[in-house]
């Protein structure tokens, strides 16, 4: 059953989305500003990339070279802190968190897991286990996309999380038995357009690495819950250049890649962007921002290879911050061996909340020559959600 309801629901959505190209949408949006200004030191582009081309990720030098991409260059700001108590956990469990044979994370606590990694897998579950509050909110998020015939679409959503391991500010969890050793659940939503409006998926991950996500999807047409296979996490989302493994600039299964640590070097990256709402000039198919900020910030480059020799990237390549160890930027390779996608992330610091944000997330596919941009992204943490918050019934009743 679960095989039957995964490609029928993706039909679903597709069909739906064809009716959603050039559709104006006038909802209004909460717009943030960045609390960094300054003032652009430099440029790179098309002239002058390749005296940056070793600081560059292979994906946007592509982007400068060939698509006319511009890549403003401010001052680094380092003012990126975890908060006290997380630092505190980090301490306090220092070196008893270590990867099984099968690339999962054993005896883990809460902080950061492997606060002087030494390999591709200890830099990820790094990433998997930053600080992102005990719970959080999306309550919005725009996606803008070009279709194969140069129209606009737009998508609406939302997205919550809830973690079960890690937890430090709220009330530690499990606060009741976890018998089934849940690790996050999450739900994400779409609220545009209305012919898909109330979409949405619930998953569960669990801790043990030879445990599978589980998922239920609400679909609206039909009114009713149904329990999907989530294991094809290559498909696309929504209609977009996103696959359900491209959110939040990764949210695959740690342990379903083989990683490799490249090393720790100095990039110029999308940092502390000016807006969450950032301008785009479209050219033709090709979605353009023009008001992006980037910073020259030390990352650790990791590739990882999915197990599953089916999957739908051949590799990808994701440089991830070394403050907060947030995904920066991913190069994306189909199964050919073929550069196919770059997906950014404009991470902004959420000074209050001591949380790495996702101001916007662009993905370009290189190949088909097109682009989907989520943007008016709003964060709210440690808001009190609860265990009966990413329920199905919560699913089916908030959809509504």
């Amino acid at each position: 059953m679960k095989r039957f309801w995964h490609p029928l629901i993706a039909c679903i959505v597709g069909l739906l989305l064809v009716g959603s190209f050039s559709v104006a949408h006038s909802a209004g949006s909460t717009h943030e500003k960045s609390y960094l200004g300054g003032e652009v030191k430099f440029k790179i582009d098309k002239s002058n990339v390749d005296n940056y081309k070793d600081k560059l990720s292979l994906a946007l030098y592509i982007l400068i070279k060939d698509w006319n991409y511009v890549v403003p260059v401010y001052e680094t700001v380092h003012d990126y802190t975890f908060p006290k108590e997380y630092l505190e956990a980090t301490e306090k469990y220092k070196g008893n968190a270590r990867i099984n044979k099968q690339g999962g994370l054993e005896n883990y606590t809460a902080g950061l897991p492997f606060p002087d990694p030494k390999t591709g897998a200890e830099v990820m579950w790094n990433y998997e286990y930053k600080y992102s509050g005990d719970d959080l909110f999306w309550t919005q998020y725009d996606i803008d996309g070009i279709s194969s015939t140069g129209k606009l679409k737009k998508l609406m959503g939302y997205y919550r999380r809830l973690a079960y391991q890690g937890r430090v500010k709220e009330a530690p969890m499990p606060t009741i038995p976890n018998p089934d050793g849940v690790a996050v659940k999450e739900i994400q939503g779409i609220s545009y357009p209305e012919d898909i409006a109330g979409l949405a998926l619930l998953t569960v991950r669990y801790q043990a690495s030879s445990k599978g996500d589980d998922g239920w999807m609400y679909i609206p047409t039909i009114r009713r819950v149904r329990r999907i296979s989530v294991a094809q996490r290559g498909d696309t989302f929504g209609g977009t250049d996103f696959t359900w493994d491209d959110y939040r600039g990764f949210s695959g299964k740690v342990s379903d890649y083989n990683w490799t640590l490249l090393g720790k070097k100095e990039m110029y990256v999308a940092y502390h962007p000016l807006t969450n709402n950032p301008k785009y000039n479209v050219k033709g198919k090709i979605p353009a921002p023009d008001d992006l900020r980037y910073e020259l910030k030390e990352v650790y480059v990791v590739d990882g290879v999915n197990k599953d020799k089916d999957y739908v990237y051949g590799k990808r390549r994701i440089y991830v911050d070394a403050d907060s160890f947030a995904v920066c930027s991913n190069d994306l390779w189909d199964r050919r061996g073929a550069l196919w996608k770059y997906n950014e992330a404009g991470l902004t610091v959420k000074k209050n909340d001591h949380v790495m944000f996702n101001y916007y997330q662009n993905m370009f596919d290189l190949i088909a020559k097109r682009a989907s941009m989520a943007y008016n992204a709003v964060l709210k943490t440690n808001i009190g959600q609860k265990e009966s918050d990413f329920t199905t019934t919560k699913l089916q009743s908030q959809s509504r």
